[in-house]
């Protein structure tokens, strides 16, 4: 009998429950979307990000040129702000002799009814070996922007050192 109770009250608290579809709030009080709830984006975000760790991490620029726009405004774990070009890319990469990026989570969102540009939040932590043999070992928490054409237009970085 305890059996026949608990799966009646069990089937009637999973029909009341319903399942959140947005959460959080974008503030920008000059902007048409202050006050709107984010919500989850799934227009490939997820994969385009998969794809770029794997080329980043082969030092591939010319996969990571093709995923993203000419122009990258890039703000790095410091502060600074700078204009990516596609041809950064290949400068970067001949600064290493290895790049390991290993992901964590990616959390694709969008704000709610707004266009389909959207956000990737990257968890990761990464290590890089510069050719004169320095290594740079961070946790990171990344904000990849995607445009209409799903190619990424801005990175926003934040990190801390792994001891």
């Amino acid at each position: 009998m305890k059996k026949v109770l608990f799966m009646i009250v069990m089937t009637i608290s999973m029909t009341q429950m319903s399942a959140q579809t947005e959460g959080g709030k974008y503030f920008e009080p000059k902007s048409e979307f202050n006050d709107k709830p984010f919500v989850f984006s799934n227009r490939g975000e997820t994969e385009a990000i998969l794809k770029l760790n794997a080329a980043y991490n082969k030092m591939d620029a010319a996969t990571c040129m093709s995923l993203s726009t000419s122009k990258v405004n890039y703000t790095d774990f410091e502060g600074n702000k700078m204009v990516m070009t596609q041809k950064d890319w290949e400068s970067f990469f001949a600064q290493h002799k290895s790049l390991n990026w290993v992901i964590n989570a990616i959390v694709p969102i969008r704000i709610k009814d707004s266009d389909p540009s959207s956000g990737v939040i990257v968890m990761a932590t990464e290590t890089r070996v510069s050719k004169d043999g320095t290594i740079w070992k961070k946790e990171l928490t990344e904000l990849f922007m995607f445009d209409l054409n799903m190619k990424i237009n801005s990175i926003i970085q934040y990190a801390q050192s792994i001891k």
